[in-house]
């Protein structure tokens, strides 16, 4: 990784850590999920941005 900020390689590390022990799920995980996912931000009758930990921002448009 080549990023001077500290605490985004902790954080991008410690996911690539938690997404490579996940086992193969057939429901959704509760335990992965809190340990993946930094905030959501929702924005009022528009979207929603997931941030993992890793600092990943996922849009999503609410319908």
């Amino acid at each position: 990784m080549k990023n001077d900020n500290l605490l985004q390689r902790y954080k991008a590390k410690q996911f690539i850590e938690i997404i490579n022990n996940a086992e193969h799920m057939e429901s959704f995980d509760m335990d992965l999920y809190f340990r993946i996912i930094e905030k959501m931000t929702v924005f009022k009758g528009e979207k929603v941005i997931v941030t993992l930990l890793e600092g990943t921002e996922i849009e999503c448009e609410i319908e």
